[in-house]
This record gives C-alpha cells, structure tokens and sequence, in this order.
C-alpha cells in the first residue's frame, strides 16, 4: 500500500503542507523539521504521486508514439532513436501498435489521451476529416510522419516521389528497360492512409513515363510472388530489374530468386527501399534507398516537444535521401 503525505503528518506531529514544503524543498520549515520528515519518509518507502504532481503542473513528461509495427526494422529503428531522445530530454515514451487497423488506432490515442500525454508521434492509419477533427479537438500537440494528415499538423519525413524517381534514374542508368515495380500496400487504397505508397508509386509512373524506351510493369496485390512469377516467364528482355517499394519485401523477392535458381543479378536486377540495418547480413548486397531514420525518429522527439512547449515548428521536414549501390544490379 502506498504511503501519503497524510501518514507522514501524522507520524511526525507536522501538518500536510509542512510535509509538503520538506518533500518539494520549499522554503518556511525548520532545518530540524525538515531533516525528520525526509528520514521518516525515506524508512517509509514513499514515492510521490507522479500523476497527481504532473497534473498540478500541467505536464505528465509522457509521450506516445503510434507505429503501425515493428516487423519492419524501420519502424523499430525510429523508435529507438525517438525514445532515446524522449528520454534524453526528461521523458517516458507509450508505444502503441495499430497495425494498420484504423478502429484500433482510434481506441490506441484515447487511450493515450486518457494517460494525459504531453503530445503524440503519430503514423497514422486514419485519413478522413472526422478523424482530424478529433485530434484538434484533443488540444494534444500531435507530429506526423511517414503518412501525411491534410490538417494542420506538423510533418517529418522523405520526400518519397522523388526517392523513387532518382531510383528509377539510376536502374535506366544501369541500362535497365523494364521495370517490374513490386508494392503490396497499394491494394489498401480507399482502406487506410497509403499516402506514402502512393506517393512512391507516382513517383515511379512519372519516372518511367519520361523515359521514352522504358518498359514496366506493376505488382500491387497480396500474393506478389505468384504474379512476379507469372510476369518473369513473359518477359524476355535480359535487362530486366525488379524496384520494391520496401526492403521487406525485396528479401522475400531475394529469397524467392535463390529458391528457383534466378541469380541476381546476373539474370535480373533487385533494388529495395529503406536500407534496414538488416541489410549488411544479406548476400548480394542489396542496392536501395538510404535515409537517416535514426535522424527521422531523433527530430520527431524534438519537434514534438517544442510543440509542447508551444515552439514554432515547420509545417514540413524533409530529411535527405538518396541511392546506395549494391551488387544485386549491374551496368
């Protein structure tokens, strides 16, 4: 059972606001009195109530962050360098999952809310007015990432249309004419926020359209594989590269070539995106898209807690990107 300020009153023949002044090093309390109500509180074991004392002031030092995952090693490398952050600058990080589910994200921030948070990190699932309007409602400072809200929430990540176009760029460089783009989440469409998938897709249709000799083809389904298996056996050109819109599933792509035998990328190239920490255990290695995501997750703790403390924060932050050469394409 906890111990109250009330007990230690009691105990020591003193008044609550006494015990209070002594526990808060205020002034108006004799040294004496002092020294004996911080002993008898010390054999007690108490601890303060933190929610109680965090409410007085205002602030609880607690900030939840909403991840659709962590399967995916960007997700949980965000998290590490956000709570390490957080926790550089006097604060204790929720971490929820939605898992892409939009009902579970709304239960996930009431929850939130309920623990009076100072301010949510939030990837969010939801895409709709209603749902806007909700977060403005809470009066709770919110940072976005990765997806996009169209309100007035301030916004950390890449500028992923053009991450793809230099992609596409550098594969034509290589001298590849055909393009399968692989990119399941693109199946949500009109489901969830796929504002990042859409944006990588439209990035790769405008890419390939300037280009005038460029063929291509996209995989937007759950069963990917079967259909990169049926599009394979079509295409003859011997110049062909396989572009995923993650480096999630351009191992499971790597892994699928080996099991039949396909040898990157002497028979076809593979370019992934993101440049997971996983990536320096996979042979050949991987060419991708590489961005700082220990920065993305370092500057979402700092823009979030400058807006609690009612900071101007730019209404956009793009971190820089760009093309890291591996050995799964060739010239």
């Amino acid at each position: 059972m906890n111990v109250t300020s009330k007990q230690i009153a009691e105990l020591c023949g003193v008044t609550r606001g006494t015990v209070d002044r002594a526990l808060n090093n205020r002034p108006g309390i004799h040294p004496e009195t002092r020294e004996k109500i911080m002993r008898v509180a010390e054999e007690l074991g108490y601890r303060p109530h933190f929610l109680a004392q965090s409410l007085v002031k205002g602030h609880t030092k607690t900030l939840g962050i909403v991840l659709f995952d962590i399967h995916n090693q960007i997700f949980s490398q965000l998290f590490h360098a956000f709570e390490a952050e957080a926790r550089k600058r006097g604060y204790i990080v929720y971490l929820v999952l939605s898992n892409r589910d939009k009902e579970l994200e709304l239960e996930y921030i009431n929850n939130l809310l309920d623990r009076r948070v100072d301010g949510i990190a939030l990837l969010p699932a939801n895409d709709n007015k209603k749902f806007e309007s909700f977060l403005l409602r809470s009066r709770t400072p919110i940072v976005t990432f990765g997806n996009r809200l169209s309100g007035p929430f301030p916004y950390i990540w890449i500028n992923d249309k053009q991450a793809i176009c230099d992609s596409v760029a550098f594969l034509a460089n290589q001298g590849y004419r055909h393009l399968i783009y692989l990119s399941p989440p693109l199946m949500r469409k009109g489901k969830e926020n796929i504002y990042v998938p859409e944006q990588r897709y439209q990035g790769f249709i405008s890419a390939c359209d300037e280009i005038p000799d460029m063929q291509y083809n996209v995989i937007a389904q759950k069963h990917y594989l079967s259909e990169l298996e049926l599009l394979l056996d079509k295409i003859d050109d011997s110049k062909c590269a396989i572009l995923c819109s993650s480096d999630v599933y351009a191992l499971e792509v790597l892994k699928w070539l080996k099991a039949r035998k396909i040898r990157v990328p002497e028979q076809v190239g593979l370019m992934g995106f993101d440049n997971i920490d996983f990536l320096k255990y996979i042979n050949p290695a991987l060419t991708t898209v590489d961005y700082n995501v220990n920065e993305i997750g370092t500057k979402l703790a700092d823009l979030l807690i400058r807006r609690i403390n009612a900071d101007e924060v730019p209404a956009e932050t793009l971190i820089a990107h760009h093309v890291l050469q591996g050995e799964s394409v060739t010239p």
